[in-house]
């Protein structure tokens, strides 16, 4: 009877005590969440986002596949639906209740590090990978002493899922995540905090997500309808653009393939066309003989600098194969790209001698168009 009774005891504290080490802590939940979205490559959601203040509700839809080179995002409220769409070595916007769309002959660039997708220019893909992965990566690195209050059903689609309820603070923010207990994906994240017009509250719930898995093309595919107008430019809501024309260039120092240093204030008094564009690109190298033709053409009058983030090797491998005699910087850390908001590439930028930027093209250009633009810079004295 004794062994029976010390048996039963036994097993009671045993499992016990497994129950205790699988229960997870707030921390190691978060780190979870961290490893699911900061490794995403791909990932296709759909969400809703409610802002307290006005009771808007706008619907989020984002499909991302090869970690940013081809995706299709969507946003919706009751004004109208925004789209941009890439197919690697094209970006199209599209506003479907004016009927309007513009596309560029260009490469997105994906986010390569944690912050970087809350840094810089914005467009509306890096936008909403922001609000359905980044912003989640960030919480979970800076939270301050987060807590597991609960746990909770969230009704995603017919389904019911577990979910811990984690309360997090960054700085004067607050959050509130519901994550998914078997998968580590958040299903609602409840924000508070302040910007300078006052109180900030939203509310973020997935309606469907999957992630790292296949996403047929059927869903990336993107026409306008025969009957819509197509203007050179449209900037969707929710894009932040950089636009630099008319300001001081960002200076910056980068080395050379050959391990020069090179600043742009040492070149102030010369007209300077940065290109910035990487081997991989379709559309960089499509109009690369343009770049490298005016190079020759203008000799002495202009310094043509390419900024680049690849690694020397590949990229002296890609100039000698083709017989390329551009100067290239290398910008590994992608730090002169956020400062002139390279989101997508190529992009070139003609900065007349003063230092400020005179001419601002995104997507690949002519050889006429690049140099009318140069010819209009190198003409100006001053």
């Amino acid at each position: 009877m004794m062994r029976t009774g010390a048996f039963c005891l036994f097993w009671i504290c045993l499992v016990a005590g497994t129950a205790r080490a699988q229960q997870l802590s707030a921390r190691e939940v978060l780190e979870k969440v961290r490893g699911n979205y900061s490794k995403l490559t791909a990932l296709h959601a759909v969400a809703e986002m409610e802002q307290a203040a006005n009771r808007r509700i706008v619907v989020l839809d984002c499909e991302l596949v090869d970690k940013g080179a081809r995706y299709i995002a969507r946003v919706k409220d009751s004004r109208d639906t925004a789209i941009l769409a890439s197919d690697g070595s094209t970006i199209t916007r599209a506003l479907i209740g004016m009927k309007r769309w513009s596309k560029i002959s260009a490469a997105a660039l994906a986010d390569e590090d944690e912050d970087d997708a809350s840094s810089g220019a914005r467009d509306l893909h890096q936008s909403l990978l922001q609000m359905m992965a980044g912003t989640f990566v960030v919480i979970a690195k800076k939270a301050e002493d987060p807590v597991i209050v609960k746990e909770t059903d969230f009704k995603l689609g017919r389904e019911k899922v577990r979910c811990y309820v984690i309360r997090a603070r960054t700085g004067i923010e607050e959050h509130e995540l519901l994550v998914d207990k078997a998968t580590f994906l958040v299903m609602q994240h409840k924000f508070k905090g302040r910007s300078a017009s006052g109180p900030v509250e939203s509310t973020f719930k997935v309606r469907s997500i999957e992630i790292n898995s296949q996403v047929a093309d059927t869903l990336l595919a993107f026409a306008p309808a025969p009957d819509w107008t197509e203007v050179e430019s449209l900037t969707l809501p929710g894009e932040q653009p950089m636009v630099l024309t008319g300001e001081r260039a960002p200076d910056f120092a980068l080395q050379t393939l050959d391990g020069d240093q090179v600043s742009l204030s040492n070149l102030r008094g010369s007209v300077v066309v940065l290109d910035f564009w990487a081997t991989w690109c379709p559309p960089c190298r499509a109009e690369m003989p343009s770049i490298e033709k005016l190079r020759a053409e203008f000799g002495d009058a202009v310094e043509f600098l390419g900024v680049n983030n690849e690694a020397p090797a590949t990229v002296r491998k890609f100039l000698d194969q083709q017989h390329y005699r551009l100067r290239v910087l290398t910008d590994r850390q992608r730090q002169v790209q956020r400062r002139y908001g390279v989101r997508a590439i190529p992009v070139v930028v003609v900065i007349g001698r003063d230092g400020v930027v005179r001419q601002q093209f995104l997507g690949a250009q002519s050889e006429s168009a690049l140099r009318k633009a140069i010819q209009s810079v190198v003409a100006n004295r001053s």
